[in-house]
């Protein structure tokens, strides 16, 4: 009898405890699901065919597309492509290969990228697509190894920064009065390759290409406030492979939905980065990350400060992170939730709403699932984490470092994280499944009696978690990352 009263108390606590949760949740993922935004319509129109030249194919799709009607779907054959760098201003259609394994583009020669930097004021790449209703799908871009670039950068030597970046706007498009766009990039593989053992790359890295495809601010140095994107990304079942990262989002705004759904990254350095958006909607959800060398997947808040004091929208970025599937073969922290931000610049501050729900991490020696740093309101629920590691999830405060002088600003909080419904059943750790640090306030946690914590917060409520001891291990940090690494007299991401 005195076992059933326990454990009636104790789903009696439960209950109290998820009513509490449920009031204001913040993240309502039922009302605000991606499946409307995910069911793409196909382009209907006129059908351009354009077949492979043998030769420089640069102008040949550039005259279709500059000449097409809206609507119209540039049909490219089977076979092998190559271009040149160039721009897509305002297109109003689609450029469909045969297949993914039928249609390759490769580039043509070497890219010059000072040109970029200097004369243009815009982030070096190989495609740029600028406003419009563009869809992308059916074909592969592939590198080969060896540099892309015909001169050398001063930034990242002989790796080539971007290979594909898209925005609804630039200096010289749409800047005084920009206006959303709409980009899908769907069935794609990017093939990235790698450096000759006498071309230096970035920090060391291997692949020629650090970024495969950007979204956002596309101004190298502004001069002036720069706008918040807008407009509507999608990448959807596309593959990732050999590339510094699959893809970044930054500076998008309260009118920007991003959507990276069904896509496989694998052998990538960093799988993937959102950082410095503002009152987004942002679903990463089914995606496969494999192998990756720093972390899959960094969202941060912070800009440093690049798009100068443009106005914020008075909202909060939502990330839904759901259904995606993470295989870390490296000692690495898979997921980081990070807000710098509020340390930072803390009078201009909307910290971001992440949902963390029905992911798997199959984790390793030394690795890390989750990590909340001065993160506010995160909900890290009905996760699957196996293998080993130090820690499945790991709360923790951590210091936020100035990019142009090295200088530490400060460290921030962690509060009112809700871990749920996660199962740790196939995890071993080092540590424990779960760590709330000293600077984690007000977080709830409950497991299934099975699972332990250390709890060294304020005021954090515990329920279903063996208690053990713990908390000198240096949790995991990204100071390495070079995101964060300052370059005097350059953007900090760049």
């Amino acid at each position: 009898m005195l076992m059933k009263n326990k454990l009636f108390l104790w789903l009696i606590a439960v209950v109290c405890i998820l009513a509490s949760c449920s009031k204001d949740d913040g993240i309502d993922p039922v009302s605000d699901s991606s499946d409307a935004l995910l069911k793409g319509k196909p382009v209907h129109g006129p059908v351009i065919v354009l077949p492979p030249s043998g030769g420089d194919d640069t102008d040949a799709l550039l005259d279709a597309v500059n000449t097409a009607a809206p609507g119209t779907t540039i049909q490219l054959t089977e076979g092998e492509y190559h271009t040149r760098y160039f721009e897509i201003h305002g297109f109003d259609g689609c450029i469909k290969g045969a297949g993914r394994n039928k249609t390759f583009i490769t580039p043509y020669g070497l890219i010059e990228v000072m040109p970029q930097y200097n004369d243009w004021n815009l982030m070096p790449c190989w495609w740029r697509i600028l406003g419009g209703n563009v869809t992308i799908s059916d074909l592969a871009f592939r590198t080969g190894d060896g540099t892309l670039m015909a001169d050398v950068d001063y930034y990242y030597n002989n790796t080539l920064i971007c290979l594909i970046s898209v925005n609804n706007f630039s200096l010289n498009y749409q800047y005084d009065d920009p206006q959303p766009m709409t980009f899908n990039f769907v069935n794609v593989d990017v093939l990235g390759g790698f450096l000759g053992p006498d071309e230096v790359g970035y920090i060391g890295l291997p692949h020629n290409v650090l970024m495969a495809l950007w979204f956002g601010m596309d101004i190298w140095v502004p001069t002036e406030p720069v706008p918040l994107s807008m407009g509507t990304c999608k990448v959807s079942n596309c593959f990732f492979d050999d590339v510094g990262q699959s893809f970044e989002a930054l500076g998008c705004g309260d009118q920007a939905t991003l959507i990276l759904d069904r896509n496989r990254v694998s052998n990538a350095a960093w799988g993937a980065f959102y950082t410095g958006n503002y009152g987004s909607k942002i679903w990463i959800t089914n995606n496969t990350f494999s192998g990756s060398m720093i972390y899959d997947l960094l969202i941060s808040d912070w800009e440093w400060g690049i798009l100068g004091a443009v106005p914020l929208p008075a909202k909060r970025s939502e990330y839904y992170v759901t259904g995606n599937t993470f295989n870390v073969s490296n000692m690495i922290s898979s997921l980081i939730l990070k807000d710098e931000r509020g340390v930072a610049v803390p009078e201009f501050y909307f910290p971001t709403l992440a949902l963390v729900k029905s992911n798997t991490f199959n984790l390793c020696e030394g690795s890390t699932g989750i990590s909340c740093l001065n993160s506010l309101d995160a909900q890290v629920r009905n996760n699957r984490l196996t293998g080993s590691a130090v820690y499945g999830v790991f709360v923790d405060g951590t210091m936020v470092y100035d990019i142009w002088t090295g200088s530490e600003l400060g460290i921030g909080e962690s509060k009112n994280t809700l871990i749920l419904g996660n199962n740790f059943s196939g995890l071993t750790t080092s540590e424990s499944d779960i760590y709330l640090s000293p600077l984690s306030s007000n977080c709830t946690v409950v497991g299934n009696g099975k699972d332990d914590v250390i709890d060294l917060g304020t005021n954090n409520k515990i329920v279903g978690m063996k208690m053990v001891p713990g908390g000198n291990h240096a949790g995991p940090t990204i100071r390495d990352n070079f995101w964060m690494m300052p370059r005097p007299g350059h953007h900090p991401h760049h």
